[in-house]
Order: C-alpha cells, then structure tokens, then sequence
C-alpha cells in the first residue's frame, strides 16, 4: 500500500471514530431521541394519574417537565386531592420544559353546599343529608344577627364543592354576646350617659325620684342594675333624684 492510500486509510478510520463517539455522546445528552421514537430534545411523559401533587411535580422534575393544574373534577376511583387526568398522556413524547396539564380529584361526583344561615338545626341536617353530606357535629358561637338556636353557618362553607359524604359541622347560633351593665349609681345624667353609652349600651327612659342617700340631680336607680348581662345596645332606664 503506498503513503497516500495508507494515509487516506488513516483519516477515513480517525473521521468514523470520532463520528460513532460524537453519535454516543450526544444521545447521552438526549439529542437523538428521536432513533427511540422521539424528535430531538423529547422525553417520555410518566403517568402521574394516583398521586399527589408534590408527587406528580417532582416526577415531572426528574424528567424535566413541568406541572400545570387545572382544575377539580369529581373521581371516585381517585382520593380526593389526588392527580385524575392528565395531558398529554402517559406514555407520550414531549419536548423538555413542557406544562403537564393535570386535573385534582374531588373523589365522588361534587356536591356545593347549601346555604344554611337561619335555619333550624333540624331543617338544617335534612338538606345536608338530601345531598348526601354528613351532618358531624354542632359548634356554638354568638351572633349579633342571627337568633339564638338557628344555623349562623357551616364548615366548610356555603358553597364549597366537595365530595359525597363530606361531613360537615353546623354552627348554631348562642344569640348576642352578652355584657355586663356597668353601675351608674351616684352619676350624675351627663356622666351615666356617655359611661353607658361608651359600654354599648344606651340611655332608656328617664324618670324623677327620690332618695336621702344620694345628691339631687345623680341617678338613683338603674334598670336593668349592674352588672346584669345583656346585649350590647340594651336600654338602662334611670330615675335620678330631685
């Protein structure tokens, strides 16, 4: 073989390795995808359907993918919470950096409950049931507009889509929060008024009396008397002395 054949031999060995390891390195990198199945820089979209979102973003991490949520719809083959749905789906090819669209589940078909302020606690529990939610337990609290022994509202509230069976707690109205009268015994008017009123309460009827214990002009006799519970905006009436 002469020195030119023998060197033309050389080079074409030199150029076919370093093109096979220029092949091996750059499907290492992910580039030749597509002699998989694939176009250039795809992966292949794990299925995320079962588990949780922190789950599913940090397996689509892994394969440098992205997670999307779009909304809640009802499974009942999925737990509440749980990724039901996703696109493009398991098993597709798709670009690196691509937004997985996946959808929550609600477990059961969801069912809104119902708006339950100033019901009866009876009346309450059968809307809850007639939606097949489950009635849990009673929580008591005061209220300033709704009376004592009806419904003030729910947990979770009204309007909250979740699923069949979700229990959820009434909260029964206590009434008004109570305050204690202040005393304004020995006032004078001007000074049990604005005490009275600076405590919630305002000034009722104002009558004349009479008492050898107390100055003229200062308040006698309070009704309701001190230091009687009551709601806020209740009415002292006063008889002050002559």
């Amino acid at each position: 073989m002469g020195r030119p054949a023998l060197v033309a031999f050389v080079t074409s060995l030199i150029t076919t390795a370093a093109v096979f390891m220029g092949l091996t390195a750059a499907e290492r990198r992910g580039h030749l995808d597509f002699l998989k199945g694939g176009g250039p820089g795809t992966v292949e979209v794990p299925s995320i359907n079962g588990i949780s979102v922190e789950q599913a973003r940090d397996l689509l991490r892994s394969k440098d993918l992205l997670l999307t949520l779009q909304a809640e719809r009802p499974d009942p083959a999925i737990a509440p919470g749980k990724i039901a749905g996703q696109t493009p789906l398991a098993g597709s090819r798709a670009m690196r950096g691509t937004a997985i669209q996946a959808f929550v589940s609600t477990g059961a078909s969801a069912v809104a409950i119902p708006t339950l302020t100033g019901a009866r606690p009876d009346d309450a529990i059968e809307q809850l049931r007639n939606r097949k939610l489950v009635p849990l337990r009673r929580r008591e609290e005061p209220s300033d507009t709704v009376a004592a022994g009806l419904v003030i509202g729910t947990d979770p509230p009204a309007g909250r889509s979740v699923g069949a069976d979700a229990e959820v707690t009434l909260i029964i109205s206590t009434g008004r929060t109570l305050k204690p009268v202040p005393k304004v015994l020995g006032f004078r008017l001007s000074k049990a008024k604005k005490t009275l009123e600076e405590a919630g309460f305002k000034v009722g009827t104002t009558k004349t009396g009479s008492s050898d214990y107390y100055d003229e002009e200062v308040v006698i006799k309070q009704d309701p008397a001190a230091d009687t519970q009551t709601a806020p905006g209740t009415a002292v009436n006063l008889v002050v002395n002559e």
